[in-house]
């Protein structure tokens, strides 16, 4: 294999490891306030009689399918202030 392609293997490598990183660092932040990571990866509570709002932006974020960060943001923010004002 080219050395050029293994040279871009390792940068790619470099910004994933730095990029998942700063996920797990955003997901405590997250969570500091008492929202649950998985409403805003759509992986929480789905049965009949959950109230609780879901978003997959957070997920489109941590695998680089953000077309639109500020709609991501709000997107996000809606879920988060959602918990932050309805869960003790």
């Amino acid at each position: 294999m080219p050395y050029k392609i293994k040279q871009k293997l390792r940068q790619y490598a470099n910004v994933q490891i730095k990029a998942s990183r700063l996920a797990r660092e955003i997901d405590e932040m997250i969570e500091e306030y008492g929202v649950t990571v998985e409403n805003l990866i759509a992986m929480g509570d789905t049965s009949w009689n959950n109230e609780e709002p879901q978003t997959e932006a957070l997920a489109y974020l941590h695998n680089g399918e953000c077309d639109n960060i500020e709609q991501t943001i709000k997107d996000i923010e809606e879920v988060f202030l959602w918990f932050v004002n309805n869960v003790s």
